[in-house]
């Protein structure tokens, strides 16, 4: 019998990974901000489950993961870009757009492994329309306390609670343009301009569009502040299967990326 062309030569087990993240410095107790491709492992024996349940199994009881849970179609059309979005279909939008749900709102651009954080037992999610965080572990309720509708990314939200936990990122198989906390370092350098956002949200008098301010972020940036951390040595790579892992503390690569943007960004 040939075999297929899709044939599964390798296969990345749960204590593999376990071993991985050990190996290369996540421990017991961190508090992990992580972005992730499953597809970018290769074939892993039990999907996101697996992912997670290894995530966890190394940071044990006393640790806490957060993935972004971003509803991006839930926001001003006039400032879509992939793709953007016809004008005479704003009003259809802003009308029409469901209200963000913590469990069963759109989050497909998320991939497998946050959207499987979401709905673990246990897991905390935020309510915010357009840039919500899922959290799990000792610290998930503190994380997840408070986020403002208004400069959502601030030090007043999730992230600011990361920061101030000294928090660890971990990019699984995805590159610096997906790190959320770099969107912390925008806010914090109030280099980007200032934006009038809108999304459906559940109010005292049901669904609203509201809008309400935010920052006009731009992660085109994100590649090359990585770069920038790299060059500092604040960035740990390794592999997971076939995954290229990149794993750093969030509170120095914040700082660095608030110096950066504010030398760069006129």
């Amino acid at each position: 019998m040939k075999s297929s062309s899709n044939e599964i030569h390798a296969v990345l087990t749960r204590q593999q990974i376990i071993d991985q993240l050990r190996a290369n410095g996540i421990t017991a107790g961190m508090t992990l901000m992580v972005h992730s491709s499953l597809r970018s492992f290769g074939y892993v024996c039990g999907g996101a489950q697996t992912v997670i349940d290894a995530l966890l199994e190394v940071i044990g009881y006393e640790g806490t993961i957060v993935v972004s849970m971003q509803s991006g179609d839930n926001s001003e059309p006039g400032y879509w870009q992939y793709p953007p979005v016809a004008i005479r279909f704003f009003d259809v939008i802003r009308k029409s757009h469901p209200s963000f749900h913590t469990t069963h709102s759109d989050v497909h651009r998320m991939g497998a492994i946050s959207k499987s954080i979401r709905h673990r037992e246990g897991s905390v999610t935020t309510s915010h329309p357009a840039v919500a965080f899922s959290a799990i572990g000792k610290y998930a309720r503190f994380i997840c306390r408070h986020h403002p509708l208004d400069f959502p990314l601030s030090k007043e939200s999730p992230l600011g609670a990361c920061y101030d936990l000294k928090a660890h990122i971990l990019l699984l198989g995805v590159d610096y343009d997906s790190c959320t906390a770099f969107h912390l370092a925008e806010s914090i350098s109030a280099k980007r301009a200032v934006i009038l956002q809108g999304g459906a949200i559940e109010s005292s008098v049901g669904r609203i569009w509201q809008k309400y301010l935010d920052y006009d972020y731009d992660p085109d940036d994100f590649k090359n502040i990585g770069l920038m951390l790299q060059h500092k040595g604040l960035v740990s790579e390794f592999a997971i299967g076939n995954s290229k892992v990149k794993f750093f503390e969030m509170q120095p690569a914040v700082d660095a990326a608030v110096g950066w943007l504010k030398e760069r960004v006129v």
